[in-house]
């Protein structure tokens, strides 16, 4: 703006003291000598304020006049006074000697002026190098000065330094001045050293004064916020140059860089807490466990929520530390120096430190196990470096070693296998001959271990952990967390017709939960399977055009992946499957969490395009009877081959075509032994809540109420969290607003609260087009939850008290929810969020929703007529409680137990079963023994609630399974229509 002012002559004119140069450096010196003056009269300048408020005031000036320079025309007088009398060594001199932070954070801004100044080339001086880093030394934290400035001054000499390494990025002969390998000793000198090194308990060659400025990043580079983003860019920037200078880079392998950044990372993880107990606050649980037997209260013993705001702190500086880690072996192109930094990520991380908590944890301890399973969650969630993923989970998984992609000792340059040697030698404790390693306990002992444990917190945490190694490093899981058969026969032996009757299986399961916007909910789940199995890790190689020339780019990761992926099947005794199969039996009186993560679990298994769900999900080909009414079609299949014989492999006829399509649309029908493993437990479950149903006259409307108050809450939720505040209306409780003809209430200058419109959306639903909805089956004369709280507003408003009353209810037709709804439609077994691919499996329900209060939920009576819906006018958040208060009733208390023998024979009733049609002459027999061995199972009990919650995310993962057969089906092509 300087510029164009006085081009046209126009605004305020500078002043000529500051546009002339020889004006502007007689000041200059005038201000630097009052300067020098002041400090040569003060006996003491820590103990004189006088004396550092002149100081403060003269290093401010100067770095004014430095700045207005630089946006001056050339000639430059004063930098060049600057660079020839070399004003920045007594600068940093007199700020040491203050002790004062002002002095010294106006010191660093003199600095700062300097380098971005760009002229004299300071950044090339030696001399400038030294001034600075003696400084920095004294007045950081690591420094022998003793002087400790707060953290708005450390930010700023932090990113200082960090326009250092840029300047050193952008121009690599400036190197040398701030980078100098003074000593460069042999390689028995080494050895000599790094043996003393050791005993302190670190490997490699401490050389600071060789390059303060990469050791000052170090000393930074573990911190939060401003601080840690500049050290670890700036330290980024350092081993990104390491690549254009051989001096650098044999000094960052040789050196103890590596060595602390493996300890740093150590020492944040050491930081996060031994246990870890998964309490949700009372203040923001979520409404899925507000309607269930969740346990509230404070974490057992010494454990630390998982919630808890310190944990979130040291988790994040510890997940943007490893992130760190990632963008360093991205950047450096240096061979050398990234498998050095591999190798103590291995050694002293991962062997020495992550695994040892590992094989520590225990569930009788009161949440180690769960810490351990959280904290790999997210560290795995967090790691896309391929190496780094391989070298974890290889070593976690005790996964045999093999095609690694790292270097070989006999590839590996001489400095890389000396400083190697080096790190073994440390690692190695000549004491601990017979210490254990991942070959005689491995993460996948604990994941099963933890799979069968009694505190439904480990579960949840097995499954979480399980899930994110299924989904983003499948190829890992297969073959060791989950024990498969791979096969080369690709022949698809699956017709048209098997795959409709085993979807059919499950969809007449969840049928039997409530049949009520099923189409829906299922239209959802398939576009959600349809992302699901596009973004799949296995399905981009399944999927690929060979043919048209589109193959897909090899990642990285195929690289060093063990083995690239095949069709495989899940082998009958895997234990990881059979452990869920054990939890998913007790499906009804399980924490909600468990039960989300279990679907959650399954639903990932399932979509990898390489396992074949024979078996387990779906029916053997081989398993398949057909009825004796199709004896035709018998005689078809016998004259089809013969005229294909006949023919020596002639193109088939047109009959021979219609034939062919009659055969694969044969529904086939299974004994009951062959069942799929899955299926099976669906039905024992399917028993059991037929059990609850018979008990419970009022069943299904107590189930419709609670689909609609998760409609509900959530409708609720996202008008209070995208809707401006309200405004409340004046003289609401004078006088009744006028009516509608839809009837709600008129809207008063166009402006209508969130409660209004939330409720005049309702309202329409109910009256639509004048004629009223078909009411749900098994409603009869009951009002739910939506109908009530619209007749206290009606009553409150003085309206019709007609409209949702007993003698005609109508039940809403809600449109369609939101693709960002976290639970399901109202009268609606739910919609699947697009984001969260798995739907209620992957914690679509465990979605931060606004505060329902303990003081809303124990409410003993009923609100009067209207005085929910003023309150709800008032502050749209006491709807949240309204919602869970009447979903919350006394008779939703009532418990239920499971596993006695009296609930075993009713469950007996249900054993009559084969999917698809009726059991074979020996079903009974089969199913029999096997049921036998399931009457002496400890009791269960839950609340009706509890089970009501479980219910509807037992349906939703039922239609989750439904539409991802029928969209690997089509996708895959693994089912033949001729």
């Amino acid at each position: 703006m300087d510029f164009f002012s006085r081009l046209i002559g126009g605004g305020n004119k500078p002043s000529s003291a500051s546009n002339n140069p020889k004006q502007r450096l007689a000041r200059f010196q005038q201000i630097y000598d009052r300067l020098l003056h002041t400090v040569q009269k003060s006996q003491a300048l820590h103990n004189d304020p006088q004396a550092l408020e002149s100081i403060r005031v003269s290093f401010q000036r100067l770095t004014t006049i430095l700045h207005d320079e630089s946006r001056s025309p050339a000639p430059h007088l004063s930098l060049s006074f600057a660079a020839s009398a070399q004003i920045y060594i007594t600068i940093a001199r007199i700020a040491s000697a203050c002790y004062n932070e002002s002095v010294i954070r106006e010191a660093v801004a003199f600095f700062g002026a300097l380098i971005d100044s760009e002229e004299e080339e300071f950044l090339a001086a030696e001399r400038f190098a030294q001034s600075l880093m003696g400084f920095v030394d004294r007045i950081s934290s690591g420094g022998g000065g003793g002087i400790f400035v707060g953290e708005d001054t450390e930010v700023e000499v932090v990113e200082l330094l960090f326009g250092i390494t840029a300047k050193i990025r952008l121009q690599p002969e400036i190197l040398p001045v701030w980078f100098r390998q003074r000593n460069v000793i042999s390689e028995s000198e080494f050895l000599e050293k790094d043996r003393e090194r050791r005993r302190q308990g670190f490997a490699g060659v401490t050389q600071k004064e060789d390059f303060p400025l990469c050791y000052q990043l170090i000393d930074h580079v573990h911190h939060g916020g401003r601080i840690g983003d500049f050290a670890r860019t700036g330290l980024l920037y350092v081993f990104e140059s390491a690549s254009k200078s051989d001096e650098l880079e044999q000094w960052l392998v040789e050196s103890d860089i590596p060595t602390l950044m493996a300890t740093g990372l150590g020492a944040l993880y050491s930081q996060l807490s031994r246990k870890l107990s998964i309490v949700h606050p009372k203040e923001d649980m979520p409404i899925v466990l507000v309607l269930s037997d969740y346990a509230e209260g404070p974490p057992a013993g010494d454990a630390e929520s998982l919630f808890s705001p310190n944990l979130k702190t040291h988790m994040d500086t510890f997940l943007s530390y490893l992130t760190f880690w990632q963008d360093v072996l991205e950047h450096c192109k240096s061979i050398d120096v990234r498998q050095t930094l591999l190798d103590h990520f291995q050694v002293l991380f991962l062997q020495q430190l992550l695994y040892p908590s590992l094989l520590e944890s225990s569930d009788a301890d009161g949440g180690s196990s769960v810490a351990v399973l959280m904290y790999l969650r997210r560290i795995l969630e967090a790691l896309d470096h391929p190496e780094l993923i391989h070298m974890m989970l290889q070593y976690l998984l005790a996964m045999p070693e093999g095609m690694n992609g790292l270097p070989q000792e006999s590839s590996a340059s001489p400095r890389l296998v000396r400083r190697r040697r080096s790190l073994m030698l440390l690692a190695s404790n000549p004491k601990d001959d017979e210490q254990l390693n991942p070959s005689l306990f491995s993460l996948v002992d604990l994941i099963l271990s933890s799979l069968r444990s009694n505190n439904q917190q480990t579960v949840t945490a097995a499954f979480r952990l399980v899930s994110i190694i299924l989904s983003k490093n499948h190829t890992y899981g297969i073959g060791s967390l989950v024990k498969v058969s791979f096969s080369s026969n690709k022949e698809i032996h699956r017709t048209h017709g098997s795959l409709n009757a085993e979807m059919d299986a499950y969809l007449d399961l969840a049928k039997t939960i409530g049949d009520t916007g099923l189409d829906e909910a299922y239209e959802s789940h398939l576009k959600d399977a349809l992302k699901l199995l596009e973004s799949h890790t296995c399905s981009a190689q399944i999927l690929k055009l060979d043919e048209l020339g589109f193959a897909p780019k090899q990642a990285d990761s195929s690289l060093i992946c063990l083995r690239e992926p095949t069709t495989h099947h899940l082998s009958p005794d895997d234990s990881m499957f059979r452990y869920t199969l054990e939890v998913l039996e007790t499906f009804l009186t399980n924490n909600v969490e468990v039960n989300l993560g279990l679907t959650e679990t399954v639903i990932t298994l399932a979509s990898c395009g390489h396992l074949l769900l024979e078996g387990w999900l779906s029916v053997e080909p081989s398993k398949y009877v057909y009825h004796d009414t199709d004896s035709n079609l018998e005689s078809s299949i016998q004259s089809l081959s013969q005229s294909m014989t006949a023919t020596n492999g002639a193109l088939p006829t047109e009959a021979d075509h219609i034939t062919a399509l009659e055969l694969a649309r044969r529904r086939p029908n299974w004994y009951r032994r062959n069942t799929p493993s899955l299926l099976a437990a669906l039905h024992a479950i399917h028993a059991e809540l037929s059990s609850v149903r018979a008990a419970v006259p009022d069943f299904d409307v107590l189930l419709t109420a609670r689909r609609q108050a998760f409609s509900l809450y959530d409708a609720i939720s996202e008008a209070i969290a995208n809707a401006p505040p309200p405004v409340p209306p004046k003289d609401f409780a004078q006088a009744s607003p006028p009516r509608s003809q839809a009837g709600t209430p008129a809207p008063k200058d166009g402006k209508r609260s969130i409660a209004d419109r939330i409720f005049a959306e309702y309202e329409r639903s109910i009256s639509g087009s004048g004629s009223p909805s078909k009411p749900i089956p098994g409603v009869g004369k009951t009002l739910n939850l939506a109908q009530r709280m619209l007749a206290d507003y009606e009553r409150s408003i003085g309206g019709d008290a007609s409209v949702g009353s007993r003698d005609s209810p109508r039940p809403p037709r809600t449109p369609r929810s939101n693709s960002k709804s976290k639970v399901p439609p109202s009268g609606s077994p739910g919609s699947s969020t697009p984001q969260q691919q798995q739907g209620l499996g992957s914690y679509g329900l465990l979605g931060s929703r606004s505060p329902a209060t303990p003081q809303a939920r124990s409410r003993a009576q009923s609100p009067r007529p209207g005085e929910s819906m003023n309150a709800a006018v008032r502050d749209p958040r006491a709807l949240l409680n309204d919602v869970v208060r009447e979903a919350d009733a006394e008779i939703l208390k009532r418990r239920f137990q499971f596993g006695s023998k009296d609930n075993q024979k009713v469950a007996d009733g249900e054993k009559q079963f084969a999917t698809g049609a009726e059991a074979g002459p020996d079903a009974d027999t089969e199913g029999a023994k096997s049921e036998e061995k399931k009457t002496d199972k400890a009791l269960r009990e839950a609340s009706l609630s509890h089970i009501l919650t479980n219910a509807v995310i037992l349906q939703e993962f039922e239609l989750e399974l439904v539409a991802l057969m029928q969209v690997r089906a089509s996708m895959f092509g693994e089912v033949r229509f001729a």
